[in-house]
């Protein structure tokens, strides 16, 4: 059996962009573009630092700083090569890679999206109906971004506990990354390789051998779930901690820090920040009443509810409106 997959990488993979890291009720889409903003940041400090270290011909310590890089949706697939592959019998063109760009966030998003029937119905299948369905959609099940889809939805479940879901998504998804790496050294489309592959690992040594990969795969995900627990511990800590210090050192002139989100959208531009109504949020923000920013603040529904009670109802439906159009209260 060939050398197992090296997956020492994804010890620094991180979750998808849509994961809910800001206050419940803050509109998600804000919360995807504050989250992809902060990212990209942590991502041009080390492009500097990897930089610099080039130049000065310190080339391991380049190496070690890009291995602080997180790996995500966005980066975690590269073009090694581009080609199109026609005369398939159903007709389709199929491809492993994207007009020789890397994947995008957006790309992966879309594909999870088109294809989630598909994807939860692989998912589900056993060993017979996997041979069957990756023959018969490998232009799907087989395009990198399955590849990436089984990866992070695995490491999302394992986050949530979902251990089940967890053992089938890595069973599956270990199906398809031995069929890529059976057919990279082949210079070949994985789709060409789905027979092969069963063909090989239908003796039961051979299912062993399989197993034995699944098991190596799900260790990995185990741990980075771990470790991502404790991150999020540590940062959660060390985020109500300031917190604290700065209410006992600012007072009331503290109400106007808010929640995360506030302090990241005041460091980026009107046009990153802009809500779905097309309103700056904190613009909004700055001028509501205080009572209506301690209820944006706090989440606190019954605060509103007390707040819109006691004023005039024309002028709290329409600063009300604007925070909903700015993303800074998501209706319904």
């Amino acid at each position: 059996m060939s050398k197992g997959f090296d997956y020492s990488k994804w010890d620094r993979l991180e979750l998808s962009d849509d994961e809910d890291t800001f206050h419940p009720n803050l509109d998600k889409n804000l919360n995807i573009r504050v989250n992809r903003i902060t990212r990209d940041r942590k991502e041009e400090e080390i492009d500097e630092e990897v930089k610099t270290l080039e130049q000065k011909g310190e080339k391991d310590k380049a190496a070690k700083a890009e291995s602080k890089r997180p790996l995500h949706v966005n980066n975690i697939c590269k073009v090694a090569e581009e080609r199109t592959i026609v005369n398939f019998s159903q007709g389709r063109a199929d491809r492993t890679v994207k007009n020789g760009e890397e994947f995008s966030v957006d790309s992966y998003m879309e594909f999870k999206q088109d294809h989630k029937k598909l994807l939860d119905e692989f998912t589900e299948a056993d060993w017979d109906k996997s041979r069957q369905m990756l023959a018969a959609r490998g232009d799907i099940l087989l395009d990198d971004c399955a590849n990436n889809y089984f990866l992070l939805t695995a490491l999302e479940e394992q986050m949530k506990g979902n251990i089940p879901a967890v053992q089938k998504l890595g069973r599956q998804g270990q199906i398809i990354s031995q069929i890529h790496q059976l057919a990279k050294p082949m210079n070949r489309h994985p789709r060409d390789l789905v027979h092969r592959f069963f063909d090989r690992f239908d003796s039961g040594e051979a299912q062993a051998a399989f197993q034995e990969g699944v098991d190596h795969f799900l260790g990995h995900i185990r741990r980075r779930a771990e470790e991502k627990k404790k991150e999020e511990a540590a940062e959660e800590a060390a985020r109500q901690a300031a917190e604290a210090e700065a209410a006992e050192a600012g007072g009331g002139e503290e109400e106007m820090k808010a929640v995360s989100l506030v302090e990241a959208m005041y460091t980026m531009t009107p046009e990153e920040r802009k809500g779905p109504g097309g309103l700056d949020p904190v613009e909004v923000f700055e001028s509501l009443p205080t009572e209506l920013q301690e209820c944006f603040k706090s989440g606190d529904v019954e605060m509103l509810k007390q707040v819109a009670s006691a004023m005039d109802p024309n002028a709290f439906e329409q600063h009300f409106q604007r925070c909903i159009d700015s993303g800074l209260w998501r209706s319904g």
